[in-house]
This record gives structure tokens, C-alpha cells and sequence, in this order.
């Protein structure tokens, strides 16, 4: 009976221990294995995405064929547009290439030590492992676009990049989210040479050329002024001080002029007193 009860007792607290346990788990590291795991599969999943896509580009030899150069009357590049057949071929592709990898991870699940989830660096490598997978949710979206960005004087450099977002679930122990995996991959480069001008400007205001003594000369602000204005010129306030000076020097003579109108009023003041008397 003394067994039974030792048995009884020994289950009971083994059961509120679990509860506790779980409790414990719900409440404070569900949210940080939840975070950890967003990070792990967004690195995972671009990895594969891109390592996939560059192999796939690397393998064709048609992507110079994506841009149709536009001329003008003199042979010079006016303009350009997305080849659209090869667009839509490299977007199909893309996709399918991206979803042949996201269901191949999967099935491999990565593990997260629990020790992560504690903001420990003692123990952040120790502890059983919590399984992490993820589920490919919807369909994968992708979009072939160009950007640009100088790349000298009268210089443009094009870039063909592949945009690609696809939607997973990721899935741990007692929780599962949503997750938006989102990356650009390049896929050519091509640069536009303009006409190479006569002169220009650099940040000082010179003209540099071949040409820069026909240059228009350029005021280019110096700096902001006492009044809140802006200089242009050194030179003129230079010539203001010298002239705020001369003013300032004819003004010297005002107190003369100030002891000539108290003389005449003294004077005027005795020729008063007179028919007083």
C-alpha cells in the first residue's frame, strides 16, 4: 500500500511538472523559437532560391536577348523594352525552378538547439534540438523588371533582375506562421555610353574639358549669411564692410554738427534774455 502510494504520488508530481513544463514553453520560448526559426528558413530558402536561379541563368544563353535596343535617325541608342517572349519563357522557368526547390527543403527539417531561445551564450548551443520545417503555401510569384544608375558622365548601367516572392508556413512545436521569403536576383548587366560632353561642371562650379575657356562662368552659392540670406560673391561683402566704414567715418562728424545746434540755441537763448531785462 506504502508503494502505491510512493507510485501515486512520484506520477502526480512528474504530471504537474509537464504541465509546467509546457506552460512554461507556451508562454515564454514559443515566441523567441518562433522568431529564430523565421530567420533560419528566410536564410535556407533564399540560398536554394538563388543558387537554383543562378545555375539555371548560367546554363542559358539567351539572356542578352531580353532588352531590344531602340535607335534613333543617327544610330544612337533612344530607348529600350523587355523582349516580351523571353520575358514571359524566363519567368515560367523561374517558377518552376523555385517550387521544385521549396518542396526538396521540406522534407529536410533544421534543427534549432532550445538553448537559442534563452538569450544565453553559455548554454545558446546546448539542449534538445526543436525541429523546424516549412510548408510552401500558394503560388510562387515572380518579376522580371530593369533598374538604373549612373555609372559615369552620360553613362547608364541596366540591370535585369529577377524579383521572386513566394509564401511558406513555417512549423515548430506548438505554433505555426506565415512567412513571406522575398529576394532579387541580377541577371545581366548592360551599360549605355552616351555622347561624351564638351565640357561640364564639377562641384566647385569650374568648368573641366576640352572645351571649358567657352564655358559660361556659374555663380555658385558659398554660403549663408547673418541674415539668413546666401553669399555668392566674397568680394561684395567685402566692398559692404568698406562702405558700412566710410559711413561710419562720415558719421564722426555728427557730434560737430550737434555742438553747432547748441551754440545757435544758446545764442538765441541771450538775445532772449535781453528785453527781459
Amino acid at each position: 500500500m506504502r508503494r502505491r502510494t510512493i507510485v501515486l504520488i512520484t506520477l502526480i508530481v512528474m504530471m504537474v511538472f509537464s504541465i509546467q513544463s509546457f506552460v512554461y514553453i507556451e508562454q515564454n520560448l514559443r515566441p523567441p523559437l518562433m522568431k529564430i526559426a523565421k530567420v533560419r528558413v528566410k536564410q535556407l530558402a533564399t540560398q536554394a532560391i538563388n543558387k537554383a536561379i543562378t545555375e539555371q541563368v548560367a546554363s542559358r544563353s539567351e539572356s542578352d536577348k531580353l532588352i531590344d535596343w531602340k535607335m534613333n535617325s543617327n544610330g544612337k541608342i533612344s530607348g529600350f523594352m523587355l523582349n516580351y517572349a523571353e520575358h514571359m519563357n524566363i519567368t515560367s522557368q523561374t517558377i518552376n525552378t523555385v517550387q521544385k526547390t521549396l518542396n526538396e527543403m521540406k522534407d529536410i527539417p533544421e534543427h534549432i538547439p532550445i538553448g537559442h531561445a534563452l538569450n544565453s551564450a553559455i548554454i545558446s548551443s546546448y539542449g534538445p534540438s526543436v525541429p523546424v520545417k516549412f510548408e510552401p503555401v500558394g503560388a510562387v510569384k515572380v518579376d522580371l523588371s530593369t533598374r538604373q544608375k549612373d555609372a559615369g558622365i552620360n553613362m547608364i548601367l541596366v540591370e535585369v533582375y529577377i524579383r521572386i516572392i513566394a509564401e511558406v508556413t513555417i512549423i515548430i512545436p506548438f505554433d505555426t506562421e506565415p512567412e513571406i521569403v522575398e529576394t532579387d536576383i541580377p541577371i545581366s548587366y548592360l551599360l549605355v555610353v552616351g555622347d561624351v560632353p564638351m565640357y561640364y561642371y564639377d562641384n566647385t562650379g569650374k568648368p573641366v574639358g576640352e572645351s571649358a575657356a567657352e564655358a559660361p562662368n556659374i555663380s555658385v552659392p558659398l554660403g549663408q549669411g547673418s541674415d539668413g540670406g546666401v553669399t555668392t560673391n566674397p568680394q561684395n561683402s567685402g566692398n559692404d564692410e568698406s562702405s558700412n566704414g566710410e559711413a561710419s567715418n562720415s558719421g564722426e562728424a555728427l557730434p560737430e554738427d550737434s555742438g553747432n545746434s547748441n551754440a545757435h540755441n544758446s545764442s538765441a537763448n541771450d538775445k532772449g534774455v535781453a528785453p527781459a531785462e
